[in-house]
């Protein structure tokens, strides 16, 4: 049995009382950048983040949340990119994990060097597909 939900629950606590006046549910899924549904499923062991889910999620609660899900660590570039996003708001910083994951996955499967020309246009394809317009227009 996964440890996560137990300690998916006890993370939302912690937030819900560090909260002035009465913070709710829903303001915690604004947060995160996930539907109630997704979040439901996660804290009663229905499901469990993935991936982007969990890197977004690492933004906010720290990347301890790799150990408790049984995952290895992501590339630490990875992690330091992401956290330039980590002032975005929930479903924001949450389109910026997803954008970040799909495109470190498409430039690791090429091959590519970080800085080439091609990994460059792969960011800027991906980017803009989750709604980042990265042009200047």
């Amino acid at each position: 049995m996964s440890k996560f939900p137990d300690w998916f629950k006890r993370e939302y606590r912690r937030w819900s009382r560090s909260q002035p006046g009465e913070e709710d549910f829903l303001a915690f899924c604004s947060l995160l950048g996930y539907t109630p549904e997704t979040v439901l499923s996660w804290m009663h062991g229905e499901s469990t983040p993935q991936n982007c889910e969990v890197l977004s999620l690492a933004g906010l609660f720290g990347i301890k949340i790799y150990k408790v899900l049984g995952l290895p660590e992501p590339d630490k570039e990875l992690l330091k990119t992401f956290n330039s996003f980590s002032n975005l708001a929930g479903e924001l910083r949450s389109k910026a994990a997803h954008a970040l994951w799909e495109a470190d996955v498409e430039i690791k499967q090429k091959q590519l060097l970080p800085e080439s020309d091609e990994a460059k246009a792969i960011l800027a394809k991906v980017f803009d597909k989750w709604g980042f317009n990265f042009s200047g227009n």
